[in-house]
């Protein structure tokens, strides 16, 4: 059975269709539908013209695969959005969807509606019906009002800058002369030289072709001089290229008999002897068959193959809460019945009721599948809706790389410094201004990070993103920086995000989240949760004053271990070790809430913005937003040394990255096996020098040191606690499950000496050395280590329960008490923040003077906010439990 795509033809004033049997590229029935297209008009006249043109060929007695459209640029072809502004032609186009509105008329979403640059289109005409049939490596160039080209691989358009090819395949804008080829390999070439040489006005190539053919030798010389220009800019493309074919067409090509036989005799001189030189043998139906061929070639997807990297499995929209001592993995804040709605009907109903609405939203969601499962939604409910992408008044990828330059500091480095940009800085305020709402259409959306910047008195739903997921998709190449149009290497992506993206996105979410009245958690692509942002708000606050716990992620390390995944139920028990866990590590945890087994999740952030000061209490002012500690698990069990490091001095930290205060750790030991160690402190007398080049040599040679020369080593047990203020060396041996009790900075970590290993992509681990040296304290040696830097647990009270106090070091601002138990205990907050975890028993529960209550298993971090005044503490088990807590000083 014969498989046919109609092609689509945009030109400045015309559009032009037809179906193409996609086995020949041959126009079914010889049959070309025309229209004329005020490309000055209204979208809504625009629009409409195409899709009556383009429903004549659709109305034809056969089963149609796809669609496929040749159109010039500006225009963002993988996702069908129109960039053109500013050219008096089809401005009124501009940011809108054309894929949605062409599904208006062609809904089978199973099949493509794909788009190519006209150019393009037109080499892959002549490609697979052609000039250009039997080439494997062909330069397609046109030459009319402008200078466009394609370079093809076996019919495959190459986009990639590579040897012999241009990025994206455009030579318009190469050097050339004094200027750029467009103004040597176009229309106005020939008018201007033509008036330079006679001081005549030519009209057209045409007219001064005509004066060619008869003999007008000023005409001739100017054809001469064009074939040799040509030739001389395009001899190193097609050399560099490997070329075996060069079609020409366009206007100009018209006249090729008047310039063909120069270029070839001037390429012959340069030693091009094997080309071939065509003119196009399609003319107007070539970007017809081209456009065609290549929606067949295309995945009807706007969901990447590989979305998401990492041996960690996908959250559940659905769970429920785990047994009395089993670890929960997606512990859940309930909300009651019905607050949140599986998939987008709901929020569809809700957008169907709307003229305008604004869809704003976190970096890395899938935006186009998000809006063609919503757009699908709302055609088949009858509704015109006209949808505009915000991501078409961004700056360039250009220009954003040199604003954020001074944060990204060197490029070799994996520090930058925290941004003091804003999100309207990404965006060209006038290219904003465009996208407005169409009084014509039903309902008009504007969607995309960041669309809340246009300013349109419109209901707003977010969009948002857990950070595991986010990286997740970039580990896949799958999402991009903000602002970027192309994934980078892995590590300077992250850098990227945490010191530019995440503060900056951040820093707009808060301004959005009073206005918010729909949330959507973006990371099930096939199930996305929703709901309003009444409860959302109302949620967070009803966290704010009873309990928090975040949802953990868990991820593997060159120096990982077994303890967790051989521990905890429901993670993946294939991977080769797990590292760490982000128990609560705030600016990458999520925040799941529950209605009817539902787990929708948002970002930590959403609750310090929404209620830092009831989370916060006394310490409210000093913290503002940043949640000062951090909980998180190193498994070092059968696994690894980590490496010994510092962090920075506060001085240090803020002056250099930016951040408002620094890195302090303890190590809790947790669990640990086979007699292990902590390395912690200098050995006394150390010599400086001496230190700092033997790391120096280890690095240069890839060489092991003895460490231990230089490096204290302390036995770790359960249940001792290491203190490591900023500027101590340390480093936790393996076979320990340490608790890091610690202030909420994370990735500040200098490390000076690795024991020359690999990280898990096979790269060497970024050592840190210098940073190291004018950070670490040298003071810090001998026995003032084990006096000043092993805690010394004293009792405070015993009766009921035991109460201990393990005191931090002076430079730790948050402090630590372990308390034991057979019952339970009362608890005042006294206007402070609790941190706890179980580290002896099976399970607790907490009730608070709100009266909720809930469940905490062993391992698992909890956080009881300042605002819950006053809580009971229970054992479920038998036997004594034994809690931390860590709150500020």
């Amino acid at each position: 059975m014969k498989d046919y795509f109609i092609g689509v033809d945009i030109g400045g004033s015309h559009i032009s269709c037809a179906l193409i049997d996609s086995s020949n590229g041959e126009i079914y029935s010889h049959k070309i539908q025309e229209a004329p297209v005020d490309s000055g008009g209204a979208a809504d006249s625009i629009l409409q013209s195409w899709q009556t043109t383009i429903q004549k060929t659709l109305n034809e007695p056969v089963a149609i695969s796809g669609i496929g459209f040749a159109i010039p640029g500006p225009f963002d072809y993988s996702r069908g959005i129109c960039q053109i502004e500013g050219v008096c032609k089809y401005d009124a186009l501009y940011g809108i969807n054309i894929r949605e509105e062409i599904r208006k008329i062609f809904p089978d979403r199973n099949k493509p509606v794909a788009f190519i640059n006209d150019a393009s289109g037109f080499a892959l005409g002549e490609f697979y019906a052609g000039a250009a049939r039997k080439s494997r490596r062909t330069v397609v160039i046109t030459l009319g009002t402008g200078f466009g080209s394609t370079f093809l691989v076996d019919g495959t358009v190459q986009t990639e800058e590579s040897v012999g090819i241009p990025p994206n395949g455009y030579l318009y804008n190469i050097p050339y002369k004094e200027t750029i080829g467009d103004d040597y390999f176009s229309t106005r070439w020939f008018v201007r030289r033509w008036k330079e040489l006679t001081g005549e006005d030519g009209k057209n190539v045409k007219t001064i072709a005509q004066k060619a053919l008869v003999g007008n030798q000023q005409a001739l010389i100017l054809f001469d001089e064009f074939a040799g220009n040509l030739a001389e800019f395009m001899f190193p493309w097609l050399q560099n290229f490997q070329a075996d074919t060069l079609v020409i067409g366009g206007n100009i090509a018209k006249a090729s008999d008047l310039f063909m036989q120069t270029l070839s005799e001037k390429l012959n001189q340069q030693g091009l002897t094997d080309i071939r030189i065509k003119t196009g043998e399609l003319w107007d139906k070539a970007p017809l068959i081209g456009a065609a061929m290549y929606a067949k070639s295309v995945l009807n997807e706007t969901l990447p193959n590989l979305w998401r990297k990492t041996e960690q499995f996908l959250a559940p929209p659905k769970a429920t809460s785990s047994l009395a001592g089993q670890y929960d993995i997606y512990p859940a804040f309930p909300l009651g019945t019905s607050k949140i709605q599986e998939g987008i009907a709901n929020l569809s109903q809700w957008i169907v009721e709307q003229k305008t609405v604004v869809i704003d939203g976190y970096v890395g969601v899938f935006w186009d599948h998000f809006v063609e499962q919503i757009g699908a939604e709302l055609n088949r409910q009858g509704k015109q809706v006209r949808w505009l992408h915000v991501e078409t008044a961004l700056r360039s990828p250009e220009e954003i790389d040199e604003m954020i330059r001074p944060f990204m500091k060197e490029a070799d480095s994996i520090f930058g410094k925290i941004t003091d940009k804003q999100l309207p800085d990404w965006f060209d305020p006038d290219k904003l201004k465009r996208l407005q709402p169409d009084p014509n259409v039903d309902i008009t959306v504007l969607a995309g990070c960041g669309a809340a910047l246009a300013g349109w008195n419109a209901p707003l739903v977010y969009v948002d993103l857990p950070k595991n997921e986010l990286q997740f998709r970039m580990r896949a190449g799958a999402a991009y920086n903000l602002g970027a149009d192309k994934p980078e290497d892995g590590r300077i992506m992250y850098k990227r995000s945490f010191f530019v993206d995440w503060p900056v996105l951040n820093k707009h979410k808060a301004e959005l989240l009073p206005y918010m009245d729909w949330i959507v958690d973006g990371q099930r692509v096939e199930n996305y949760l929703c709901m309003q942002g009444k409860d959302l708000r109302a949620g967070l606050a009803a966290m704010s004053r009873n309990f928090i716990r975040v949802r953990p992620w868990f991820e593997p390390g060159t120096w990982g271990g077994t303890w967790m995944k051989n521990r905890i139920d429901g993670l993946n028990k294939e991977v080769d070790n797990l590292a760490w866990s982000f128990e609560l590590m705030v600016l990458e945890n999520g925040l799941m809430f529950e209605s009817d087994h539902y787990r929708l999740e948002v970002s930590f952030d959403f609750l310090m913005y929404n209620n830092y000061k009831e989370v916060l209490g006394d310490c409210a002012d000093r913290f503002k937003h940043d949640f000062p500690i951090r909980f998180d698990f190193l498994d070092t069990f059968d696994g690894g040394n980590l490496s010994v490091q510092c962090h920075p001095r506060p001085e240090y930290i803020q002056s250099e990255f930016g951040m408002p205060f620094t890195q302090d750790e303890t190590y809790y030991i947790l669990d640990c096996q086979n007699s292990p160690t902590v390395y912690l402190g200098f050995q006394d007398g150390i010599d400086k020098e001496e230190f700092h080049q033997a790391l120096l040599w280890s690095e240069k040679n890839a060489s092991p040191i003895d460490i231990e020369k230089y490096v204290q080593k302390f036995p770790a047990k359960k249940h001792d606690l290491f203190l490591i203020p900023n500027g101590t060396i340390h480093a936790s041996g393996k076979d320990n499950l340490v608790l890091e009790i610690s202030s909420a900075p994370y990735i500040f970590t200098f490390k000076m000496y690795d024991w020359v290993r690999l990280d898990l992509d096979g790269r060497p681990r970024p050592i840190n050395i210098e940073h190291g040296m004018k950070n670490v304290y040298f003071e810090r040696q001998g026995k003032k280590v084990e006096d000043e830097h092993i805690s010394k647990p004293c009792i405070l009270k015993q009766g009921d329960y035991t109460l201990e106090h393990l005191p931090t070091h002076p430079e730790h601002f948050y402090d630590v008490y372990r308390y034991s138990f057979d019952d339970k205990i009362n608890i005042e907050t006294n206007n402070k923040c609790h941190v706890w975890m179980l580290v002896e028993g099976s399970s607790v529960t907490v009730e608070t003077a709100q009266g909720m209550k809930q469940r905490f298993n062993y391992a698992e971090t909890f956080v009881i906010p300042a605002a819950a005044g006053s809580y009971t503490i229970k054992n479920e088990g038998k036997g004594k439990v034994l809690m931390v807590k860590a709150f500020v000083k």
